[in-house]
């Protein structure tokens, strides 16, 4: 073989390896933009799966998934022609990451309107009326449903957690009676700030007390000299 020949196959070879080196600058950056990519729509995902479950609830409207399916579209005329751009990956990111941003926004309102809703139906003024045990269970589960409904990052989980919460403490308080006005009257006023004095209670108070088993719930603070 001639100089000429030997220079010819060298450089051939260093072409194949230049393209060689390029294909894999590429490949490497179209996975880091794919897996951005995917990132996002598993959080839209997220969101979407949880707005099917708020409105199997009536919590929420049917999600509308019109834009998602447009922005899906867009994505696809522009993959035709071979790998997208940065650009292309970047917007089609976007995009996705701003439709999870408003199912979560609008999850969110959706679950606190419904979430209190059902509260305000549970008749928590009969818990007083319950065994020492029974009222600790319902007094715990009440603020569990609480603190579910103020959550900031809903999930399924959350939901299910609520629904069935839910059902135990209505269960345990559908077959009681309403407790006396007056003794919500002396509930409202030992809770009162700043608090009452013994002086502000009477025998009767204490008797009604102690007849519901509230006593158990009152502490005694000496103030002053």
């Amino acid at each position: 073989m001639s100089v000429y020949d030997k220079a010819v196959q060298l450089q051939n070879r260093a072409r194949q390896i230049a393209v060689g080196a390029v294909g894999e600058k590429e490949a490497t950056r179209v996975l880091s933009r794919t897996k951005e990519l995917r990132v996002a729509l598993a959080e839209l995902r997220t969101q979407v799966e949880l707005s099917h479950t708020l409105a199997m609830l009536g919590a929420a409207h049917k999600a509308d998934l019109s834009g998602i399916d447009s922005a899906r579209a867009a994505f696809e005329r522009k993959a035709l022609n071979g790998l997208p751009s940065d650009t292309v990956f970047n917007t089609a990111r976007r995009k996705v990451q701003e439709f999870a941003a408003k199912f979560k926004s609008d999850n969110g309102e959706a679950w606190v309107a419904w979430a209190t809703a059902q509260l305000a139906d549970l008749p928590l003024a009969r818990i007083p009326m319950l065994s020492s045990d029974e009222r600790e269970a319902a007094r715990s589960r009440e603020k569990e449903l609480r603190q579910a409904v103020a959550t900031k990052n809903l999930s399924k989980a959350d939901v299910t957690l609520f629904t069935s919460t839910y059902t135990l403490l209505a269960e345990s308080l559908r077959d009681k009676s309403d407790p006396p006005s007056e003794l919500l009257e002396l509930l409202a006023l030992l809770e009162k700030r700043p608090s009452p004095t013994l002086r502000d209670i009477t025998d009767a108070d204490i008797v009604l007390l102690r007849q519901f088993e509230m006593d158990l719930h009152i502490t005694l603070q000496r103030t002053g000299a």
